[in-house]
């Protein structure tokens, strides 16, 4: 499985925060000195047009020589065949396979990384996936839209959110996505969002309770709600979308786990048997991992994923203090049970396949 993750001693020290990492395949590894940076942008007087962040934009946080990426995977199969120059007879099959790869590529950011309590000065835990059908979020919590904009993604290029419940640190970053799509970019093209039952009704209360002038008028773009049920599949924005109970709330409200696509996302929830049907088939997994040990009934630990995950990436967020400073050995314990484990710091960049 290759060499352990770094344990930084001190997280988060006076200055800056960290720039965003990347974790790429183990044969495509760059020296330090070769990462790339974005690029400065200029802020224009016209909100309408201006550039999403006046700085520049962090880049992707890329792992270094000393870290562990994510093993390389072709047709389930860990690295891949060397590259090979092919010869006139074979190049259009070449062309045509790069093309399809590219198409299926998924990339997942982790927006933010912590609880509740942005623990260890984390942000709010979001996911967002990039893949040939654009960018989707999996909540979207107080601290999305910056982390959004330190990465350098235009916020209104977003085409679909999917909440997994309506607690605060999963939605309260909504108004002001909607602000900023009403008085800065003018937005125009059209937002799928789903949730559990009493999505809509919550998100416009969040909305109107924030913004209160702007919320008594007409969005000028559409929005396509989708309030889903444990059991509910559809396609939405391009992507299918299965939802599955999660165990974090009482009734009457309703937390949902998703697979979106071929990734699973946990959203908050303790341990249950259902989670073993959220993983059957699943190619990557995003979980919370809130607790070293077990004992909360409405969040994941350690202690319980162990057991519990298959063998495919695994990515872990809402992490509060004990996993976060016991990194280093939660990922070396991964490693020898066999388990492709990363505990994702903010702004990290997964390139799944």
């Amino acid at each position: 499985m290759g060499r352990g993750l770094r344990l930084r001693s001190r997280l988060h020290r006076r200055g800056p925060v960290p720039a965003a990492r990347r974790a790429r395949r183990a044969a495509g590894h760059r020296s330090r000195g070769d990462r790339g940076c974005g690029h400065a942008s200029r802020l224009c007087a016209d909100r309408g047009k201006g550039a999403v962040h006046a700085a520049a934009a962090l880049a992707p946080r890329r792992r270094g020589a000393a870290d562990r990426p994510l093993a390389a995977r072709r047709h389930a199969l860990a690295g891949g065949a060397a590259a090979r120059d092919p010869s006139a007879a074979e190049e259009p099959r070449g062309t045509a396979c790069a093309t399809l790869a590219e198409a299926a590529a998924v990339n997942v950011f982790a927006l933010g990384s912590g609880d509740a309590f942005c623990s260890e000065g984390r942000g709010h835990t979001c996911w967002l996936i990039e893949d040939d059908r654009g960018l989707a979020a999996v909540d979207f919590g107080a601290t999305a839209l910056q982390a959004l904009k330190r990465l350098g993604k235009e916020p209104q290029e977003l085409g679909a959110i999917h909440f997994t419940h309506l607690h605060g640190d999963h939605t309260a970053g909504w108004p002001f996505l909607l602000v900023d799509a009403v008085y800065r970019a003018r937005r125009t093209a059209a937002l799928v969002v789903s949730g559990p039952p009493g999505a809509r009704e919550t998100l416009q209360a969040l909305w109107s309770a924030c913004y209160a002038t702007a919320a008594k008028e007409p969005l000028p773009f559409p929005v396509e709600f989708h309030e889903l049920s444990p059991g509910s599949e559809k396609q939405l924005a391009g992507r299918s979308v299965r939802a599955f109970a999660a165990r974090h709330m009482r009734p009457p409200h309703v937390a949902l786990s998703l697979r979106i696509g071929e990734v699973a996302f946990t959203g908050d929830t303790g341990s249950h048997e259902g989670l073993a049907d959220l993983f059957r088939g699943a190619r990557a997994i995003c979980a919370e991992c809130t607790n070293l040990e077990a004992g909360d009934e409405k969040h994941l630990s350690w202690s319980e994923l162990r057991s519990l995950l298959p063998k495919v990436p695994v990515l872990l967020g809402h992490l509060g203090s004990g996993p976060r400073a016991a990194r280093a050995e939660i990922e070396r314990e991964a490693r020898t049970l066999g388990l492709d484990v990363q505990l994702c710091d903010d702004l990290d960049q997964i390139s799944l396949w």
